[in-house]
């Protein structure tokens, strides 16, 4: 299951309807599937954990609304982790 639109609101604390997150909603998605492929969504745990990255990464896109990467940008353990976990699933 992915993360809804209203779910990413919520995790977001977006009260306002004309915030229009559904692109990074759709991103966020597409960037995990891209990252691992699709075969994790086959684990009700691994898409559980899915979930929640898709939610961490919406929420920072919709913080940072920008394309720049600050120099000092250090490795996010919680994503690499997540992501290096879900990429374990194969055919």
């Amino acid at each position: 299951m992915a993360v809804t639109l209203q779910q990413a609101k919520d995790h977001s604390k977006i009260e306002n309807d004309d915030e229009d997150i559904q692109p990074l909603v759709d991103a966020s998605l597409i960037y995990i599937d891209f990252m691992v492929g699709e075969y994790y969504k086959t684990d009700e745990k691994a898409v559980k954990l899915a979930d929640l990255l898709q939610l961490k990464l919406i929420n920072d896109m919709y913080d940072n609304r920008s394309t720049e990467i600050a120099g000092n940008t250090k490795t996010d353990r919680v994503v690499a982790s997540i992501l290096d976990k879900l990429s374990n699933y194969s055919e």
